[in-house]
């Protein structure tokens, strides 16, 4: 037996929530958006996301942000 074994298991509920928290605590929001095709080859074109990752959802997400964080987010003065 772990150490761990003995406490209880969170639920799926709970754990959502603490992921919640922590992204708020650190000032992110999670959210849902739907990229059409053309959206896709934009960011392979520009080199943000590899072609064949291109059904890869983490490597869509990251690429997503490194665009938003290059070309849509003006530098802090």
């Amino acid at each position: 037996m772990t150490e761990f074994e003995h406490l209880p298991r969170l639920s799926s509920g709970a754990q959502r929530m603490q992921r919640h928290r922590r992204r708020r605590e650190t000032g992110q929001q999670c959210v849902t958006v739907t990229l059409d095709e053309h959206q896709l080859w934009g960011l392979i074109a520009c080199g943000f996301l590899a072609k064949d990752q291109r059904q890869n959802r983490e490597a869509v997400a990251y690429a997503l942000r490194a665009y938003l964080s290059e070309w849509a987010m003006p530098p802090f003065e």
